[in-house]
Parts: structure tokens; C-alpha cells; sequence
């Protein structure tokens, strides 16, 4: 696991550094004074599994760090670290996993990692062997859609990562679960990254638009109203957009 915290209060930051190496010991954590830094670590490739950022920093605070990451890397779980409860509303709004008055406390930061380790086991693995042989661990929430290339698929990332894989497309459906579907010719979308659906088309997050296979056009559309059920059934505020 690959933590990191970012605050401009010296004295806090090592108090956390000391306090992970004893509660986490064999995890990473990255230590950041400023939140620009920080996001140009993300932007350039560098994933987190979880951050701790101080709310009140110069340059960029933290909340204004939480939003830009939420563009690059939306579902990196985030952290709030504040001398005050005034900011526990925003904190939600940019989806926090915790929210820790300062000083932090070891308890406070077991209670984080379980809840870390709650949610990841709540998340569906995926395991593939990519085009160049290299065997990786990947959660299906993390892939937009499948593309077929002649004898390989394009696993196609929330965060821009293509990862080439020699399947069919039998073995894509079965691996990546029935939050998947095919959509059109050589296509299988992750039923989450869509944002809109028609009759004849489906819209996704990213804006592109995808013609439906005329076959499948009704399998598709009850697919969804399924999956869309399912979602608000949890009433965990995460909810597709409604179908169109």
C-alpha cells in the first residue's frame, strides 16, 4: 500500500510519518509541505492508495487539492486533517473517506486503514495477463470498457491507461462480471462509465457516443434498469445518472 500526506505544518507531518511506521509498517508513505507537489506526483503517474491532506495550506488548500484529484484520480480515497469541524459538510461533497481532528491520534489512523481495507475488499478484482506477459491485479470499478483489436482487447482505464490483453471476448464478459456488458461489435462497457442511454445510442462519461447493437438493443436497455435499480437500492449517495 502507497500512502500519502500532504501539510505545511512540519511538526504535524513527521508526528504522522513517525506514527504510520508504527501502526503500518512495510506500507510507503509519501510526505508532501506542499499540495502542488503533491498533484504533480498524481498527474505523472504516481497512484495512491490513500491520501491525508491538511484542509488549511497555502498555494492550494486542501479541499481545492481533494477537487483536483477527484478530476485526475477520482476514486483515490482522501483523508481531511483540520484544527476545526467547519469544514466537515465540504469535506463529504468531495467524497472523504474520514475526516480527523488535529492532533491525529494512532487510533484514529487504524480506524483509517480499516476502513481502507473495508472498502478495497468490498471491490471487485480483476486478474489479467497483459500482451507482454506481465501479470497484473486490477478492480473492475477501474475500467471504462473492453475494445476488441483483432486478436486482443484494449482494457481502456478510468485514469487513460490502456492495458492490451490476448482474450476473447467470452473470457472478457466472464472476467470482468456482470457490471459489464456488450454494447456493440467487439465493445464491452462497464455499465457505470455510462451516462446517458437511448434508444439507439449510448452516451459515456467521457463523452463518447456509441451506436447499440440492434440485437441487443432490448438485453442492453434491461441490463441497465437493472443495474441502475441495484445502485440506488444502497442508497450510498453514488447513484448513475437516471436512465434518459
Amino acid at each position: 500500500m502507497r500512502v500519502a500526506i500532504c501539510d505545511d505544518n512540519s511538526f504535524d507531518l513527521k508526528a504522522v510519518q513517525e506514527m504510520f511506521r508504527r501502526v503500518a509498517p512495510g506500507h510507503t508513505l509519501d510526505a508532501f509541505s506542499d499540495g502542488r507537489k503533491l498533484l504533480e506526483a498524481i498527474v505523472t503517474g504516481t497512484r495512491y492508495d490513500l491520501l491525508f491532506l491538511d484542509i488549511l495550506m497555502p498555494g492550494i488548500s486542501g479541499m481545492e487539492l481533494a477537487r483536483e484529484v477527484n478530476r485526475v484520480a477520482p476514486h483515490t480515497p482522501k483523508v481531511f486533517l483540520t484544527d476545526s469541524e467547519a469544514y466537515a459538510v465540504e469535506a463529504f461533497s468531495v467524497r472523504a473517506l474520514h475526516y480527523i481532528l488535529k492532533p491525529m491520534t494512532e487510533q484514529a489512523l487504524k480506524e483509517c486503514l480499516n476502513r481502507l481495507e473495508e472498502r478495497r475488499g468490498a471491490r471487485q478484482r480483476v486478474h489479467i495477463i497483459s500482451s507482454s506477459g506481465t501479470r497484473q491485479m486490477l478492480y473492475a470499478d477501474e475500467i471504462q470498457y473492453a475494445q476488441s483489436d483483432a486478436h486482443y482487447y484494449d482494457l481502456h482505464l478510468k485514469d487513460g491507461t490502456v492495458i492490451k490483453v490476448r482474450m476473447t471476448q467470452k473470457e472478457i464478459r466472464n472476467t470482468l462480471g456482470d457490471s459489464f456488458i456488450l454494447v456493440s461489435r467487439g465493445l464491452v462497457v462497464n455499465l457505470e462509465f455510462i451516462r446517458q442511454l437511448g434508444p439507439k445510442s449510448c452516451m459515456l462519461k467521457d463523452g463518447r457516443e456509441i451506436l447499440l447493437s440492434r440485437g441487443n438493443v432490448e438485453e442492453i436497455h434491461s441490463a441497465y434498469a437493472a443495474y441502475v435499480f441495484s445502485r440506488l437500492s444502497k442508497c450510498d449517495g453514488t447513484s448513475p445518472e437516471r436512465v434518459k
